[in-house]
């Protein structure tokens, strides 16, 4: 006796969907690419409405245009499968890269051992989540400047505690320059931006 199993597959990068085949079932197949850290490679994705859903919304604005293109061919489904050809109609695939995907791979069980039949040309997109946003390091310029200019303000911020009548020493206490150095720091700070 044959049954189906899966397993969990690697990671990847992105999918791209070139064509998505409808028929009568809630499983949609997607005709694609996978992008791993080797590069693309062409797969095959099957998965359902809810996951297709998930994609196209954390996608955004970009995928309502599928996302009605969809609904018309269920709607309208005259042949079976139906099949929506994204890169003829939009000139190129849609890449989803913004997403993380959870995969399983199909198997067949032949004499009691599960053995995966697809060569990992085939996944099962089980679930969709955004990926979370990666901060960037600012450049060393960036963050130099960022310090002359906290710097200089804090030397403006002494000169305005001075017109206050201030004496020196609270003056720099209040702007928290009392380190002479710090104080040389953003005088000269000061400076260059006036």
């Amino acid at each position: 006796m044959n049954k189906v199993n899966t397993a969990t597959a690697t990671k990847c990068e992105a999918i791209s969907i070139s064509q998505i085949i409808l028929d009568e079932s809630n499983y949609l197949t997607f005709w694609g690419n996978i992008r791993k850290e080797d590069g693309w490679h062409r797969c095959d994705f099957i998965t359902n409405y809810d996951v297709l859903n998930d994609m196209l919304r954390y996608g955004g604005h970009q995928n309502d245009g599928i996302q009605m293109s969809i609904v018309q061919h269920l709607e309208d489904m005259r042949n079976i499968p139906e099949v929506i050809d994204l890169e003829a109609g939009r000139g190129e695939a849609v890449v989803f890269d913004n997403l993380s995907f959870q995969f399983s791979r199909p198997r067949l069980q032949q004499h009691g051992k599960w053995i995966e039949y697809t060569e990992g040309e085939c996944y099962y997109i089980t679930k969709v989540a955004p990926k979370p946003a990666v901060e960037t390091a600012q450049e060393p310029q960036q963050q130099i400047d960022q310090c002359l200019a906290l710097l200089g303000k804090s030397y403006e911020l002494y000169l305005g505690y001075l017109e206050l009548e201030f004496e020196d020493a609270a003056a720099r206490l209040e702007a928290n320059l009392t380190d002479d150095l710090k104080y040389t720091m953003a005088y000269h700070a000061w400076k260059q931006q006036h």
